[in-house]
């Protein structure tokens, strides 16, 4: 092997042979050829975003991409030399895409945000930049609102102009001082800019309890008297001006319930019966009783008995015999005291102890009664704590104390009897013969003209004005609630006589 061969054979094959002289040196067109001519994809187009550019006008956008997408690619594609050397063309095409994107996008969004809209204000049309604010629409309509005034808890003037600046509505409904500080104009609001109200001072606040009155309401007169609403103490702010020292009344934190007893003539929603209650006082008596729920068994009917609490005691059998033979009890008192003559303590004793007494001997929970003599006074309401729920009164009064005859007892208690009137008669109390000959004749004559006999408790049921508690006969005043001490109106909380209704005769005895 020559000199020549062996140093061929000792070099790498890819290392450069020796420069030997002129002669042994690759000529510079091979040079080139070899190391400096482009890769065989630089003649591609670099990526579709610049051809679409091109076509699409010059797109600034499309174009910026498509300079982002031409610099990766022939970033990835050129050799590491060619990589060198194209690098920082490349990158600098990616910059002016991404300004160009930026400088678009931001002219887009200020144009956008600084366009004008149509809005109404204060009833008449007006173009103003999107998004301003209150103030902006009220400096550019060139609106003068006046302020309000700083007032006291009481509503004094306290300083003069120190209120709101102004008040806004939008579509109509008032905006709060924060939503109209937030507020920005959008296309098509309605806007309404006025004078500013008042301004509070600030206060303190104190809780308070406040408790329920009573209050009469319903018909002028009727055979029934009753608790239509159950009272509920409420509770509300009250108010201490921090600059004026003045004490007021705030807002209501939960509404006070009066208690409200309403004065009602029953009326049968069924027009096309006659309905028609017999009641009897005094009861139970040994002597009469069992002769009245005779007569009611031979003719098919039963009726009500207000019996004494103090007699329901000394006849048990017969007040548990009126209930068991399908008539019902209710209270005429412990010992036919007037009612409107005693103190609160005293009164809710004759109900109590009535009450109680009616149930343990007959099974029958009732809180239904009649005030002797007819007398229940708005006053005699407020003292009965809540512990009766219905006054039962009547309109036929038969007049039978008086011993009239029977012929005069039996014309007091039919004429002009309408329906869902109540009669009254009595069991006790004294000599009643001439009312046990009167009763197989008014109730012969009633049922002529079509009336049916019935309970109060059913007559009560008949008329679904009349709350269905109270109709039953056992209403008892829920828990939660509290009974007043006091009557709503100042008139009738002077007024200690009188009957809670204009139907009694005050002549039950």
């Amino acid at each position: 092997m020559d000199a020549r061969s062996r140093a061929t054979a000792s070099r790498p094959y890819d290392q450069p042979r020796p420069r030997a002289g002129a002669a042994a040196r690759p000529s510079a067109s091979r040079g080139r050829s070899r190391y400096d001519t482009q890769p065989r994809y630089a003649s591609q187009p670099r990526g579709r975003g610049s051809a679409r550019g091109r076509r699409s006008g010059g797109n600034l956008l499309v174009g910026g991409m498509a300079v982002l997408a031409s610099g990766i690619t022939g970033g990835t594609r050129s050799s590491g030399l060619n990589r060198r050397q194209s690098a920082p063309s490349g990158a600098r095409n990616v910059i002016v895409g991404i300004v160009a994107v930026a400088v678009v996008a931001i002219i887009g969004v200020l144009l956008w945000s600084n366009r004008k809209v149509d809005i109404t204000l204060n009833g008449e049309a007006m173009s103003i930049r999107v998004g301003s604010t209150c103030e902006e629409v009220i400096q550019a309509a060139e609106l003068s609102p006046k302020a309000g005034n700083l007032v006291s808890v009481s509503g004094k003037r306290l300083q003069e102009g120190a209120g709101y600046a102004y008040t806004a509505k939008l579509g109509g409904n008032e905006l709060s001082e924060d939503d109209a500080k937030n507020y920005r104009v959008s296309p098509g609001d309605s806007l309404d800019i006025s004078d500013g109200g008042d301004r509070m001072e600030d206060y303190d606040v104190q809780v308070m309890t406040e408790e329920p009155q009573l209050e009469m309401g319903g018909d002028a007169w009727g055979n029934l008297s009753y608790v239509s609403q159950w009272p509920k103490a409420g509770q509300y702010e009250m108010r201490t001006g921090k600059q004026s020292g003045e004490t007021a009344r705030g807002d209501t934190i939960e509404e006070t319930q009066n208690a409200v007893v309403t004065i009602h003539q029953i009326s049968p929603d069924d027009d096309s019966k006659k309905l028609v209650a017999l009641t009897f006082d005094d009861g139970p008596a040994e002597t009469y009783t069992e002769k009245y729920l005779e007569i009611l068994d031979k003719y098919g009917i039963h009726a009500t008995f207000f019996n004494l609490g103090q007699n329901v005691e000394e006849y048990p059998e017969l007040a548990k015999e009126i209930c068991d033979r399908g008539s019902e009890v209710m209270s005429h008192t412990y010992q036919h005291q007037q009612l409107s003559q005693l103190d609160a303590s005293a009164l809710q004793q004759e109900f109590s102890s009535t009450f109680s007494t009616i149930e343990s001997t007959t099974g029958v929970k009732t809180t239904g009664f009649r005030p002797p003599y007819g007398d229940f006074t708005e006053k005699a309401w407020l003292n009965s704590g809540g512990l009766a729920s219905v006054s039962v009164l009547w309109n036929q009064d038969s007049l039978d104390w008086k011993r009239p005859g029977v012929d005069a007892i039996v014309e007091n208690s039919t004429k002009n009897v309408t329906s869902g009137s109540i009669i009254l008669m009595h069991d006790g109390g004294g000599n009643r013969d001439q009312d046990v000959e009167a009763l197989p004749k008014i109730i012969e004559k009633l049922q002529a003209e079509g009336y049916e006999f019935v309970t109060v408790t059913e007559l009560m049921k008949s008329d679904s004005s009349i709350p269905a508690d109270v109709a039953a006969g056992n209403a008892t005043m829920p828990d939660g609630c509290v009974w007043p001490t006091q009557i709503k109106s100042d008139d009738s909380s002077s007024d200690d006589s009188g009957s809670d209704s204009s139907s009694g005769s005050g002549s039950d005895s």
